[in-house]
């Protein structure tokens, strides 16, 4: 007996369904988020493709602790929920550390604006204790180095590895966020302290680049003390 042909018709819904299957999801860019990926900018790009990456890997962790939660018929040993759990901490945590880097500096809300959002929001029926608590971050200043001192810092640590004839002095003049006329040597130590500050968070998420600024500007410190 022969077998009975699909419609072509039915054919054709069945390859567009299969293809919509099988194509892969895209995957969201630095633009996804608000950021701009400059070639040129080689410590920010570094920053921002950690970022993104670590963001992403937070989605998909969170994804699998979804599919877990779902197979009831497959039991889930306790090993493998702490390693999901200790998974997604760490994850967030770069999230959280990567955004004060690459996102502009977040300036508190106004008060009177602040009131005006928690009573849009209590009106709307949100608990009172999560209504204070919003209104409490959004009049709170982010803790650690303001993001405008952090852009300073990459911009220095970028014209360092420009050439190794580019001087802390000269980084200093062209990159010191404290708004003087004449920089003092407080100045150079401040902008000194946070590129140190940097280049520990590059040895995390771009070894490479702190490697290359050492070889051009080799700490004389560590070199004397042998």
């Amino acid at each position: 007996m022969s077998s009975r042909r699909k419609p072509q018709g039915t054919i054709e819904r069945d390859r567009a369904e299969n293809a919509r299957v099988k194509a892969p999801e895209p995957r969201l860019q630095p633009s996804d988020f608000g950021l701009s990926n400059e070639a040129s900018r080689p410590v920010q790009s570094a920053l921002i493709r950690a970022f993104v990456e670590s963001f992403l890997e937070l989605a998909a962790i969170i994804e699998n602790a979804r599919a877990l939660a779902n197979q009831s018929a497959v039991p889930t040993h306790e090993a493998e929920v702490l390693r999901v759990l200790e998974d997604a901490n760490r994850l967030a945590e770069n999230v959280k550390e990567l955004s004060g880097w690459v996102y502009p500096p977040r300036i508190p809300m106004a008060f009177t604006e602040a009131v005006g959002k928690a009573d849009a929001l209590n009106q709307a029926g949100l608990e009172p204790d999560r209504v204070e608590q919003l209104f409490r971050i959004l009049r709170k200043r982010p803790v650690g180095a303001p993001a405008k001192r952090r852009q300073s810092f990459i911009g220095a640590f970028e014209f360092m590895l420009e050439s190794k004839k580019h001087s802390q002095g000269q980084a200093t003049r062209k990159f010191c966020s404290c708004g003087k006329q004449t920089h003092d040597p407080q100045c150079e130590h401040n902008l000194k302290a946070g590129v140190r500050g940097l280049k520990e968070i590059l040895r995390k998420y771009a070894p490479e680049l702190v490697n290359r600024y050492d070889s051009l500007h080799p700490d004389r410190a560590k070199k004397v003390n042998g």
